[in-house]
């Protein structure tokens, strides 16, 4: 009953322990004394070696103060208990009521077994303090590891948990950039209420998180009403490109079988740029907020091509770049080659040869 959470207080545990020491003491006292035994025969009492069973049940309750506590009222009451019943330094064997082999129960064996008790007690306590400090840094490991999801992408939080020194002080790799963002959303949320503009993010946003698990890709922030999605991170792989592509064709397919239900009050149109380059990757911010990041011209470069898709009046456009690294060459076809925003240098946009059937994954072959 005093077990229910909001019943049990703290001082119950050492009510239960010294109830559970006392009746111990109480017993072996009345079971040596009734037999007229002396206080060396205080061992031949069976209920005496039900303390290593208390030291053992207080050791469950995690608490190495009553655990000390129980310990020294043990000692304390056996070393009553054998002074109050004359204990002596040896046994004579024709004495009334002495057991039948006295030296078992000389003084210097019972200090031997009193000592042990002794020592069991204090293994238990420290057993208490080592458990404690394992669980302690299990369960701030563990907090660690939360606090570092709600910040990092779920594949980069158990790294740096870990102790990648990489991600910490940021690293120079080859990745693939991904911008997905939504047409006309101002128009969209205009005639939303707040709720029900709240539902259609978090079902958009639910869409493109399971079109790039499927891929294999990285969720690097959402932005908006868009997103940065990256392939390649934390650790690159020959087919990144080749992903990035097929997540761009899913994804498209998905909005169009979500377009299909009619639940919207206005169909969805989506704009996806995708890119590879080198990128500056890693961890910044402090331990209260940190942030994993990608900068560097590839970024840009794969936002300006989502941009561009607008004047393009296309669902997905690549660099050459991305297109060369991907098996499917032949599917693409190069529409433009333009310097985009804030760059000098052109770059070849290519869009997909092959319009995207939604919910299919069969392709009709376009002429260019």
């Amino acid at each position: 009953m005093l077990a229910v959470p909001q019943r049990w207080r703290h001082g119950f545990a050492y009510l239960f322990m010294v109830l559970d020491v006392g009746l111990v003491l109480v017993i072996a006292g009345l079971a040596v004394g009734e037999r007229e035994l002396p206080g060396n025969a205080l061992p031949s009492a069976p209920i005496v070696w039900a303390v290593p069973l208390v030291l053992a049940v207080g050791a469950l309750r995690y608490d190495v103060k009553v655990q000390l506590c129980a310990i020294a009222l043990l000692a304390l009451g056996l070393i009553g208990i054998a002074i109050g019943l004359e204990h002596r330094l040896v046994m004579d064997p024709a004495a009334k009521n002495a057991p039948a082999r006295p030296q078992l129960f000389s003084m210097p064996v019972n200090v031997m077994r009193f000592t042990l008790l002794l020592l069991a007690g204090v293994a238990t306590a420290f057993g208490i303090v080592r458990s404690r400090r394992l669980l302690s840094s299990a369960v701030k490991d563990a907090v660690g590891r939360a606090s570092l999801s709600r910040f990092l992408p779920a594949e980069i939080a158990p790294r740096l948990a870990a102790g990648d020194v990489d991600f910490r002080r940021g690293r120079r790799q080859r990745a693939v950039i991904v911008f997905v963002d939504i047409r006309d959303s101002t128009g969209m949320a205009e005639g939303m209420d707040p709720e029900r503009l709240s539902q259609f993010f978090t079902a958009f946003r639910t869409r493109i998180l399971s079109c790039v698990r499927k891929h294999h890709g990285v969720v690097d922030k959402f932005i908006g009403d868009g997103a940065l999605i990256l392939f390649g991170v934390p650790d690159e792989g020959l087919d990144d490109a080749g992903r990035a592509l097929a997540f761009g064709h899913d994804l498209v397919r998905m909005v169009e079988a979500w377009n299909a239900t009619r639940e919207l009050p206005q169909t969805v149109r989506i704009g996806i740029g995708i890119h590879v380059g080198e990128v500056f990757c890693g961890i910044i911010g402090d331990e209260e907020r940190m942030e994993f990041t990608v900068l560097g011209d590839a970024v840009n470069v794969a936002s300006r091509l989502e941009q561009a898709t607008k004047r393009y009046g296309a669902t997905i456009l690549a660099s050459e770049a991305a297109v060369e690294g991907s098996s499917e060459r032949d599917a693409w076809h190069e529409i433009g080659r333009e310097p985009l925003a804030g760059r000098k240098e052109p770059v070849a946009i290519f869009a997909p040869t092959v319009p995207i059937a939604p919910g299919s994954d069969a392709l009709v072959r376009q002429t260019p």
